[in-house]
């Protein structure tokens, strides 16, 4: 499963600004860092501001900060601002029509499954989120030996200030 790039984009610009808590951190800064396109950005953070995850002000000084502690602030909160709810209300099996009218073969392990997933969403906070980048960026991080790695290398674009 992928995010969609609002929901991509929404998350690494909180991680961002939850790395500058308690700054004000600047659109130009978010998207230099993250590498992300500006005018994309500010309709996502405007998203963010409306759900109450942002403030924002404006002027020279302005720029965004977490609305909340980032301890307060969960993954499934962001993610569903800007993709909205995260749920599968179709049938799974894909491949083409479904032979059963409200269930399917697969119906309840999937349900249980995608309530783990939101749990798991929601109880991840970005103050977690920080600390696990910063571990990352240190060079210390271990990650659980159950967590698989990501098959290819992505490289990181954007700075490191």
């Amino acid at each position: 499963m992928k995010l969609t790039k609002k929901a991509d984009y929404a998350v690494r610009a909180m991680l961002e600004i939850t790395r500058r808590h308690p700054s004000v951190c600047t659109t130009r800064q978010i998207t230099a860092a993250m590498d992300l396109p500006r005018d994309f950005m500010s309709q996502i953070l405007a998203t963010l501001v409306r759900h109450v995850l942002l403030h924002s002000s404006a002027g020279p000084a302005g720029g965004y900060t977490l609305a909340r502690p980032p301890a307060e602030i969960s993954l499934l909160e962001v993610i569903e601002a800007v993709a909205g709810q995260v749920a599968v209300d179709e049938c799974v099996l894909g491949g083409g029509s479904c032979d059963w009218t409200q269930v399917c073969p697969l119906h309840e392990v999937w349900s249980e499954a995608q309530a783990s997933f939101v749990k798991d969403l929601a109880t991840t906070t970005f103050e977690h989120l920080a600390d696990i980048d910063l571990e990352i960026r240190a060079g210390g991080y271990q990650p659980p030996a159950h967590t698989p790695l990501h098959l290819t290398t992505t490289i990181r674009r954007g700075t490191n200030d």
